[in-house]
């Protein structure tokens, strides 16, 4: 039947290998969904990982819009806690240094970087000379930071309120 595609993607098994994974001790995340063709109905059935993938520069270098803050805020609006990983995915020279994760730990031990990485003392990174994040704190309703120069901060909450700040050598705000 020359109506129907030759072959149709099924992720019925990503779901059972993030929950084993998750299990075993593992810090699981959701990586490329855009380069794995996932949609809605897909990334929506995942429960078992910590964070998902919100940039991968292999990806972007290749091609795919890779950069997926949409389906982390359809994540987010759907019941998940996840936090979000940047990644460059590295195949070659071109692919590097475009993401990573910067970690808050007392030392660089295994056991100290995964209990970072499960309680969220960590942020992602795009970009090679973006902006370095050195405090984070909030107080009540106040959200305040502090960061390398910047020309600009914002803050987008999960009711329709974007608050942004910007200059020419912003290092700090408070929304």
């Amino acid at each position: 039947d020359k109506t129907k595609p030759p072959y149709i993607r099924k992720y019925t098994e990503v779901e059972s290998y993030m929950k084993e994974g998750r299990d075993s001790g593992f810090f699981v995340t959701y990586n490329h969904p855009t380069w794995s063709m996932q949609d809605y109905s897909d990334y929506m059935t995942y429960d078992s990982m910590h964070a998902m993938e919100i940039s991968n520069t292999g990806c972007i270098v290749s091609g795919y819009n890779e950069y997926n803050p949409r389906v982390y805020d359809d994540m987010l609006r759907g019941g998940k806690k996840l936090f979000v990983i940047g990644a460059d995915d590295t195949h070659k020279p071109a692919d590097m240094f475009g993401g990573y994760v910067q970690i808050l730990s007392d030392s660089l031990d295994y056991n100290s970087i995964t209990t970072s990485l499960l309680n969220g003392d960590f942020y992602a990174v795009t970009g090679d000379n973006g902006p370095r994040i050195h405090e984070l704190s909030i107080d009540g309703l106040s959200v305040h930071i502090k960061c390398s120069h910047c020309v600009s901060i914002s803050v987008t909450t999960g009711i329709r309120r974007a608050y942004c700040k910007t200059g020419d050598a912003l290092t700090e705000a408070t929304f």
